[in-house]
């Protein structure tokens, strides 16, 4: 079922098309949320908020883009999360290019704690489309409609928050540890 339908069916008040939708943008709603926050039941509370909102505003939705419309709802709460909170914690998720896969030590664990670490000392402007781009999936147009900015600046953002992650673990474009 494409997402055409999926509208259609939100803007109808279709709960059989809404089950749908859930089947199809829940997992990766948790996920991306998951990544941004750090914390498992922070996200879990987002993500069914996210529903919540989307079943009872699906009236209104505009526009074709579900994914992004949807993503923009889950974006929007995580920042009311982290203003409430004032969440600054780590981040975490499987892979994140041209930062290496072990501490110098040569230990994984090292790996993670350094790589959450500076995930959760990178700004929000940078941590989010990071988050989105490598850890959830979302090509630079789609990052783009839900942070409502340019493709360019997403891109932008998005090489800025590389090149301070690198900056910070004191790594090489190359993955060589940068000689201090």
């Amino acid at each position: 079922m494409d997402d055409a339908t999926l509208i259609q069916g939100l803007k109808k008040g279709d709960d059989r098309l809404f089950d749908a939708l859930m089947a199809r943008y829940k997992r990766p709603v948790y996920r991306f949320l998951r990544s941004l926050t750090g914390e498992e039941d922070v996200a879990q509370d987002l993500t069914q908020e996210t529903f919540v909102k989307v079943y009872f505003k699906g009236s209104s939705v505009k526009g074709e883009n579900l994914k992004a419309w949807i993503f923009t709802i889950a974006t929007n709460l995580a920042r009311s999360e982290f203003r409430k909170q004032r969440i600054r914690r780590y981040l975490s998720w499987d892979e994140v290019p041209e930062v290496p896969d072990t501490h110098p030590s040569g230990d994984a664990m090292d790996a993670g704690l350094d790589l959450g670490r500076l995930l959760g000392g990178l700004p929000e402007k940078y941590r989010i489309p990071l988050v989105m781009k490598e850890g959830s999936g979302f090509s630079y147009e789609e990052i783009g409609a839900v942070l409502k900015k340019p493709v360019g600046t997403v891109k932008s953002l998005v090489f800025r928050a590389k090149a301070q992650l690198r900056q910070e673990a004191g790594w090489e474009m190359g993955g060589e540890r940068a000689e201090g």
